[in-house]
Order: structure tokens, then sequence, then C-alpha cells
């Protein structure tokens, strides 16, 4: 059964799938009328333009034996075009000079100009093959991709239903789900109001007969107490038990699916410059050879994740100050300044400057959006309002580097950065339409950095910061950031062909984390799933100065998925138990700590990669990297506190945290 909410979700699926691949045939079919004969044309002006080179050089005497240089002229010919398979000058006495080879299979259309030679006699001509294997791969790029795009549309379709369709009726929905599925179980207990007026009509039918239930079973029970008949009020308790009838069941909370639209529209904005902003940095970095072309793509990388990591304790508290909602209106304005004056920067120090303030609005947005979430869901419902948060992030993650890259391709950075200003705007307007209203507060017991100091004097929790939280952030901002892009673009690939790469991550986490979270909880080995996440990412990076290739390239960015996801829940849940343990007043100090060091290995990691990138390259720069990640993840697994903190505190709530997120 797969629910209301999930009917809907295929629902979009197979219409968006269906509108797509029409679509994309059509694209193909038009792309081969279109091209071959652009291809073609653009042949046949090549031609004739060699042809006049040529006849220039008989009109003035040189005989067609004496030519010199002309199949250098034709190398260059094909190398600024490669869609021409071979390029001869033929003469009235057989071929004189030849560039390439005819494509072999199927016939290659040909193209041919005549040369004019002394008082306008034949001089021979110009022929060129055409290789329609380039057409049909030009053809097969641009269909590659409008399949990504279709991809990410739909996933941004059924990140947006509930702005589309609307929160009242997706709650209804919600409303209704619950209680059929509790049904289908064999579930009898009650469930609070949830959905608003929508839902009342749809619900009440079951409410009315669930409380029916319950009041026949309460009349049950006391009238066996009143005849003390001990074997029907032990079945009566068994049935109890076993179906829940009488009890009731709390509501979900609207504070995330309140929050996600507009977060997830903030989040897409900084994943579209992934792929590009590296190698737009490198074009912008002074001429004079003061900063290397590695360091020149890191520091900005550097900065906006130093700003980041800095920003968070302090904007915590500015947010509940200002209210969560101006928080994010403020921080979504910020940003998205920022990614407009980076498309306008032409100088490097402009676009530095841009980033920081970029940085400075995504803090205020992240911190305002977890807050709101905090704030109005409790218990077991902050879990899940939590999972909800992280999934509207790695549905960004997801999304963005290949929409980035491609509008980089097409449009150039300058306007990849405009369009993420637009999607900031756009989410600040979303979040004016749906975040409620409220006035800021001023908490007692705000973090301080005597909070951060008893907290890092815990031996326990600094071995599973040191040794883990810290080098995964590490590694993966460091490689996904900075090494990957770069190293891809050495090898000649495009920015819309690196977004896809950057896919494999955020893809293998999205199935991942709940899989590994869920094993790790009924294995009651959440430490060993922390251990056994940094061995697996680490040594995937640590293969591949083994043999640098692609394959290994795409094998080290899954295995850094496949670590952190295996070890990013169980890692949270350890901390959240630690904060749990804590004296009265030390559970926000063992968050904070957490976060700020999960966010000082992401400034650390881009920073330390170029430096290494310039030294060693980037093969020896992912080896030396994931030789850290390896060594804390066996600095945790000998320290003999894992044990310990794998038991979960009784009670223990999943405090926030920032799992699944990419900064």
């Amino acid at each position: 059964m797969i629910g209301l909410r999930g009917g809907i979700s295929l629902s979009i699926a197979l219409i968006l799938c269906a509108a797509l691949a029409v679509i994309g045939w059509g694209a193909g079919k038009a792309a081969e009328r279109t091209i071959v004969p652009e291809v073609a044309a653009k042949a046949e002006v090549v031609a004739h333009s060699a042809a006049a080179l040529v006849g220039r050089a008989l009109k003035d005497g040189i005989p067609a034996d004496r030519l010199v240089g002309v199949a250098a002229y034709f190398d260059g010919l094909r190398a600024e075009n490669p869609e021409l398979a071979e390029i001869r000058l033929v003469g009235a006495g057989g071929e004189m000079a030849r560039s390439g080879a005819p494509p072999s299979g199927s016939p290659a259309p040909t193209v041919s100009a005549p040369v004019a030679g002394a008082n306008d006699a034949a001089g021979g001509e110009v022929v060129i093959t055409v290789d329609p294997g380039v057409v049909s791969r030009q053809v097969a790029g641009v269909l590659l991709d409008v399949a990504f795009i279709g991809i990410v549309s739909l996933l941004v379709a059924l990140e947006l239903v509930a702005l589309v369709v609307g929160m009242g009726g997706i709650e209804a929905l919600a409303a209704v789900e619950r209680r059929v599925r509790a049904l289908a179980r064999g579930q009898l207990a009650r469930h609070e109001a949830a959905g608003g007026a929508r839902a009342e009509p749809l619900t009440a039918p079951f409410d009315r007969e669930v409380a029916a239930l319950a009041a026949r079973h309460a009349a049950a029970r006391d009238a066996a107490a009143r005849r003390g008949d001990g074997a029907a009020l032990d079945a009566l308790d068994a049935l109890s038990e076993r179906t829940g009838i009488g009890r009731v069941e709390a509501a979900e909370g609207r504070a995330a699916g309140l929050v996600r639209p507009a977060l997830f529209l903030f989040m897409l904005a900084e994943e579209l410059t992934r792929p590009f902003l590296p190698r737009f940095a490198q074009t912008l970095a002074p001429a004079d050879g003061l900063i290397g072309p590695g360091t020149a793509a890191s520091l900005p990388i550097v900065a906006f994740m130093a700003v980041v990591a800095l920003c968070q304790i302090p904007f915590a508290g500015l947010s509940e100050r200002l209210g969560r909602r101006t928080g994010f209106l403020l921080g979504a304005l910020l940003a998205a300044a920022g990614y407009l004056l980076s498309a306008l920067a032409a100088h490097y120090g402009v676009f530095l400057a841009a980033r920081v303030i970029s940085a400075t609005g995504y803090a205020l947005v992240f911190v305002s959006a977890q807050g709101h979430v905090i704030d109005h869901a409790q218990g077991r419902a902050r879990s899940s309002a939590l999972a909800v948060f992280v999934r509207a992030i790695m549905v960004a993650s997801l999304c963005g580097p290949p929409v980035g890259g491609v509008i980089a391709d097409r449009l150039g950075a300058g306007t990849a950065f405009a369009v993420s200003a637009g999607f900031a705007l756009l989410a600040l307007l979303v979040a004016a339409l749906t975040l409620p209203k409220g006035e800021g507060t001023r908490r007692a017991g705000s973090l301080s950095l005597a909070d951060l100091g008893a907290a890092a004097r815990t031996p326990r929790l600094m071995a599973l910061l040191a040794g883990c939280a810290f080098p995964a952030k590490f590694l993966f901002a460091g490689l996904s950031f900075l090494l990957v892009p770069l190293e891809l673009q050495q090898q000649g690939f495009s920015s819309a062909a690196i977004g896809r790469f950057q896919m494999i991550y955020p893809v293998i986490m999205v199935v991942g984390v709940p899989l590994f979270a869920a094993l790790a909880d009924r294995t009651h080995a959440r430490d060993r799933f922390v251990m056994a996440g940094g061995l697996v990412a680490g040594l995937g990076a640590l293969c591949v100065p083994l043999h640098p290739s692609l394959m290994l390239l795409v094998a080290a960015l899954a295995l850094l998925g496949l670590g952190q996801a295996m070890s990013i829940a169980s890692q949270s849940a350890l901390v959240a138990d630690m904060a749990a343990q804590a004296p009265r007043g030390g559970g926000a100090g063992v968050l904070g700590l957490f976060r700020l060091i999960e966010r000082s290995g992401n400034a650390a990691g881009p920073a330390s990669a170029g430096l290494l990138m310039a030294g060693v390259g980037f093969a020896g720069a992912s080896g030396l990297m994931g030789l850290l990640v390896v060594a804390g993840a066996l600095l945790f697994a000998l320290s003999g506190r894992g044990a310990a903190a794998g038991r979960e505190a009784p009670g223990a709530e999943r405090a926030a945290q920032s799992e699944g997120s990419p900064l």
C-alpha cells in the first residue's frame, strides 16, 4: 500500500516521465534534422575557405606540386572542427595533401569546393568528409542534458507538491493516510486532530468509529472490574496492548512541512554553483601569479565554509531574537545579493567578498529554518520533522549540480549565478507566504564559550569528533567541492558533465542514510557503523593514487557516499545521546561543539586540498585526505570509548543535527 501521498507522487512522476519521454524523442528528431544540415553547411564553408587559400597560392605562381604546409593547415582546421574527419586536396595528378582519415562504418557525407588556379583554370578541389559519429555524440549530449534536467524536474515537482497543492490539502491527505495505514495494521488508537478544516470531513468517519470502539472497550473493562473478572481484564488489556485501542497518537508536526519548500529552493540556489565555481574562480584570479590555480579555486570555497562555520553559534541566538521567519527572510536576501554580486564580479577580490555575503545569508537561513523546526516540534515529532528538513537539503544537493552545470555551459557562469539569485529570492517569497509570523525571543541558557570548553573536556566526545566528524566533512568538502571538479575540468569535461558526477554522492546518501540508520538502531551498533563508514570513505579516496582514472574517481565518490551514509546518522545519534547524558545545561555545549567541528572540517577540506593539489597533484591529495579519514576511524575504534557511546540513553531525544547536510 503506497498511501495517498505516495499515490500523488507516483502520478506526478508518471505524468512527467511520459511528457519528458515525448519531449526527448521530439528533441532528438529535431536535433538530427537541424544539426546534420548545419554541420554539412559548416563543412562546405570550410572547404570553400581552404580552396580559396590554395587558389590564391596557385594564382601567385606557386606550382601545385611545390605547395608546402597544406597538410598542417588542414590539421589545424580539423583541430578546430572535430566533426571534420578528413580533409584532402586533390589535383589533376591525384591527391596532393591529406589530413585525417574517413570514419569507419557506414558511408560518411562529403562536401567539396573547386580550387581556381592561374587564369581561373581548374586547379583541383578540396574534399571534406564529415564524421557522422560526432553529430550523433552531439545529439546524445543534448539528450543526456535533457534527461538529467527531466530527472531534476521530477524531483523538484515532488518536493514542491505541498506548495502547489496547498499545505492544507497535503495535511488533510496525510491525516487520512495515517488513519488508513493504522487500520491496515490492525491499530485502533485515536489520532489527534490534524490537517485543519479540510481534513475534518474526511477523517471524521474514521474517528467516530474508533472512538466508539474505545468507548465499548472502556465500558467492558469497567464491567469486568466491577465483577472482579481477572481473566476478562487480562484479555481486554492484551487487546489494548496489541491494537492500541484507547490510546491517543500525537499528530504529525506541521513545522517541517511549512519550511520545506522555501528551504529546498534556497539550498538549490547554492547547489547550482558547485560544478563551475572552482573554474570560474580561476578565471578571475590575478594574472601576476601571486595566487596559484589551486589556491584561487579553493579560496572562495574556504571563505564560504569558514563563514558558515563561525556564524552558526552566534546566528542561532540572533534568529531567536529576530524571529525565525525574519531570520530566514533576511538571510535569503543577503544570499541573493551575494549571488548577484558574483554574477557581476569581474575582479577576484569582489568575487571573494560576494561569496562571504552569500555565506552569511546561508548560515542565517540554515539556523533559522532549523530553529523553526525545533521550536514547533517536540518529542518523537521532532525526529521526523528533522528528517524532513534533512531530506529537503539532500534533494537540493541532488538537483542543483546538473542544472547549474548545464546553465554554465550554455549561458555562462554569470548567468548561472544570476539564476541562483533568482532561486534565493523565490525562496524568500515562499517563506514570506508560508512561515508563520512570530516575535523574536531571548531564551535563557544560550550557548556560550564556557559550554563549548566544558564539552571539549569530554574524552569520549572528542574521540568521536576529532576521529570521525571532522575527517568526514574534511574529505567530503575537499574531494566533492574542489578536487573532483578541477580534475574533471583538467580531463576536458564540461560543467554539465561535472554536475552529473556530483550527483553520485547525494543519490547514495538519499537512499543509504535511512537504511543504515535503521540497521544501526536495530543492531545497537552505532559506534561500529561510524567506524566502518569512516574506513569505507577513506579507503575509497586511498585507492585513487593506485591508478588515477575516471573509474576510480567515480568509485571514490561512490564509496564516499556509502561511507557517509553508513556513519552520519549513527554519528549524530551518538552525539545526541552524549548531549542527553551531559550534566544539566551541558547538552547545548555538546551539540554546539559538534556543529562547530563539523563545519570546521568543511572549511579546512578545500583549503588543504588546494595546497596538496599544488604540491602532490590530484591523486596524491586524494590519497592523503583518505589516509586522514582512515586514521581518524581507527583512532575512534582504538579509543575504547565507542562501545560505551553506543548505548542510547533512556529517553534520549534526537536533538537538532545536520546529518545529511552538504554543509
